[in-house]
């Protein structure tokens, strides 16, 4: 036992795939481990050897799917929530700070503000410009003296003099409703971005991103490029 070595190990695990990989990983860590508890071997040898597994790249709902799932959702401000995580990536966090005075519908703009005092514009699709403009008209329409100035608002948002941004949860549990999380669609939506680009300077013009957080997500979506083991959290 003493004879053996890292090479040996990883030569038996290299021809392996799946679940029989890692069962057999997982017997080898198991007996080295005994072994050095036992004092036969003076090291694990197992114990820097890791597993990665290739996982499926997330993809963003397709045309289809996302007309659907906006068909599926009853009110029109969750459907336009729905839209700005999809196709825009917008966090919750993110869409609860948009204000009317960002929105530039002449020329398809929406400026996204962020707490920390980054800004960015993003550029609206058809799709998210019609349910914008279907949500200002019903806006408008439940609650006409409303002076709260966040784009998003709720009846009890809409009447409070002290201008308060949704809460979360009138984002998060509609869709969930649905199956579906506004941070999985984010997630999903920047890295399909990233696939097809692999441009770190993209991702972040159309998403706002942090140059760290862009070239996570170009390491995540390219892994024969940058190595394995790398994840992106929602």
């Amino acid at each position: 036992m003493r004879a053996i070595t890292t090479d040996h190990i990883q030569q038996q695990l290299a021809p392996l795939l799946g679940e029989t990989r890692k069962l057999l990983h997982g017997a080898l860590r198991s007996l080295f481990r005994a072994l050095k508890g036992e004092k036969l071997i003076l090291r694990d040898l197992t114990r820097k050897i890791t597993l990665t597994t290739a996982r499926a790249l997330p993809r963003p709902l397709t045309d289809d799917q996302l007309a659907g799932d906006v068909d599926r959702l009853p009110f029109i401000r969750d459907q336009l929530s729905l839209a700005l995580a999809a196709v825009h990536a917008l966090s919750v966090h993110d869409q609860r700070g948009l204000r009317l005075d960002d929105l530039d519908r002449h020329r398809g703009h929406l400026t996204v503000r962020r707490t920390s005092g980054f800004t960015y514009v993003i550029y609206l699709d058809d799709l998210t410009q019609h349910l914008i403009t279907r949500w200002l008209a019903e806006r408008h329409r439940r609650w006409p003296a409303s002076t709260n100035p966040h784009l998003l608002v709720t009846a009890q948002t809409s009447a409070d003099d002290t201008h308060p941004k949704v809460n979360p949860q009138a984002i998060n549990k509609p869709l969930g409703r649905i199956g579906l999380q506004a941070s999985r669609l984010r997630t999903d939506r920047i890295l399909d971005e990233a696939k097809h680009t692999a441009d770190p300077v993209r991702l972040i013009q159309l998403f706002g991103l942090s140059l760290t957080t862009a070239m996570r997500y170009v390491r995540a979506a390219h892994p024969e490029r940058f190595g394995r083991g790398l994840s992106i959290a929602p």
